[in-house]
Order: C-alpha cells, then sequence, then structure tokens
C-alpha cells in the first residue's frame, strides 16, 4: 500500500520473483496475486500479496486484506511513499499507519 505511482507493483512482483514489464499499467483498486517461496530450510511457502492502487482513493479496500479470518496476524504491511514530492511524505505516512491500526483493529476483535 502506498502513494500512487511510488513502485508497489515493482515491490509485489520482486516478491513474487516475477518480472517487471517496461510498460505497466496503474494498479486500480485491490489485486491479488500469490505464488511460491522456498525458505532457507528448503520448505515451500505460499506467498499471497495484495496490492492497493490508487492511493488514498481507495484505501477502504484494505479491509478485504487485512480483516480476513486470521490474516491479521499472518501479513506483513509494506507502506511505499513517493519520495519526489516530500513535503507530503511525513502526512502520507501518518495516514497510511493509522489506517492500518483501524482495520487490524477491527481483525483483532
Amino acid at each position: 500500500m502506498g502513494d500512487a505511482k511510488s513502485g508497489k507493483s515493482s515491490l509485489a512482483a520482486e516478491l513474487l520473483g516475477q518480472r517487471m514489464k517496461d510498460e505497466t499499467k496503474d494498479t486500480i483498486a485491490l489485486d491479488y496475486q500469490k505464488g511460491n517461496k522456498t525458505n532457507k530450510d528448503g520448505q515451500r511457502a505460499n506467498i499471497n500479496v495484495y496490492e492497493l492502487g490508487g492511493g488514498r482513493h481507495f484505501e477502504d479496500l484494505l479491509e478485504a486484506a487485512l480483516v480476513s479470518p486470521g490474516n491479521a496476524h499472518n501479513t506483513t504491511v509494506c507502506i511505499v511513499l513517493d519520495l519526489t514530492n516530500p513535503g507530503n511524505t511525513i502526512e502520507n505516512l501518518r495516514n497510511w499507519m493509522n489506517k492500518i491500526r483501524e482495520e487490524t483493529q477491527k481483525a483483532v476483535y
């Protein structure tokens, strides 16, 4: 999750071991991809990647990724920020962190 055009799709592709295309389309809403990885002990693990596109316009869709049974406790959230506009970076980080807190509280209770 994070700012529009900040590299979320590139990060998701890297996590899944995929090649990024030279031309990528903007992610709209919530995108889901899955893959498998082998850990250092040789065990296979399923990787589920939810990418929240569209910046703050679709932030309410975060609930779909976090509130599913058991997801909040098994999830790593990556906040990706656009550093080309540094004046908004701290405000955007606070917004995303507050949204994560809000949604994980729903998942826990």
